[in-house]
């Protein structure tokens, strides 16, 4: 299971739902059903292709970020620039 996936995986369903969306609704525009998405929910595991489905139907991207070290978060902060 990946936390990582279902937090994204919830994070379009929320803002599905702040679209008028249901989670059912949501789930057939990605081609997927209402029963797959709960599961893909639970097991926090869904194909990147299907992933992308969703955040586009909720007005949502993916993106892959450089992870941060606390010592970079640690040194942005002090330096004023950590929201930049």
């Amino acid at each position: 299971m990946s936390l990582q996936i279902k937090d994204l995986i919830l994070q379009a369903i929320a803002a599905g739902n702040a679209r008028g969306l249901s989670q059912a609704q949501l789930a057939a525009s990605a081609g997927i059903t209402a029963v797959g998405l709960s599961k893909a929910k639970a097991r926090g595991d869904l194909l990147a292709s299907t992933l992308e489905k969703l955040a586009g139907q909720s007005d949502l991207e993916l993106a892959l970020l450089p992870r941060r070290t606390r010592e970079k978060d640690a040194e942005a902060i002090k330096s004023g620039t950590f929201f930049d």
